[in-house]
């Protein structure tokens, strides 16, 4: 009895697998024991801004600096994405800031953009009132804060007696 009790049981087994090597599962997952299992990414560059593939599946965080957003860096410990320090002031400080050597963005200081009425009121060491708000003397863009350019200032004759940081103040006022 207990023999055909055994043949019953092993008779009427039937396999209940969805997915196999012979019957794959559709596109976009996998076979896992025999069970089909949506699979949402293979690489991070699948999943979405702040986001990681972890085995198959997108999460939120990162594992690398390119899971971030542009600007920000991967904290490994935390799997969180953090602002990044500054090495540029043109790429990586707002309007009228600067970078500082220990990576972090300051407000530029000074005379850029304040009301002249002469070069007397623009500070000296060679500052100059361009209509009516001063530039800073510089000689290269590098020497002046985000978004502001280097200028060449010339006489009337047209020689370039002085470069100064200028730009369009409103943008200075509106901040």
């Amino acid at each position: 009895m207990l023999n055909l009790l055994f043949a019953l049981l092993l008779g009427c087994h039937t396999d209940n697998a969805e997915c196999s090597e012979k019957s794959p599962c559709s596109f976009g997952a996998v076979c896992v024991a025999g069970v089909c299992q949506t699979q949402t990414c293979a690489t991070s560059d699948q999943c979405g801004i702040e986001q990681y593939c972890d085995g198959s599946n997108c999460k939120n965080g990162c594992q690398l600096d390119a899971d971030c957003k542009f600007g920000d860096v991967c904290d490994v410990a935390s799997s969180q994405c953090v602002s990044a320090e500054c090495s540029d002031t043109r790429l990586d400080c707002g309007f009228g800031e600067f970078c500082s050597p220990a990576g972090e963005c300051y407000e530029a200081a000074g005379f850029y953009c304040h009301s002249c009425n002469d070069n007397g009121d623009c500070g000296g060491n060679g500052n100059t009132c361009l209509s009516g708000t001063c530039g800073v003397t510089c000689n290269t863009d590098a020497d002046c804060p985000g978004g502001f350019d280097c200028y060449p200032v010339s006489d009337y004759a047209g020689n370039v007696v002085t470069h100064q940081c200028w730009t369009d103040c409103s943008r200075w006022d509106a901040r």
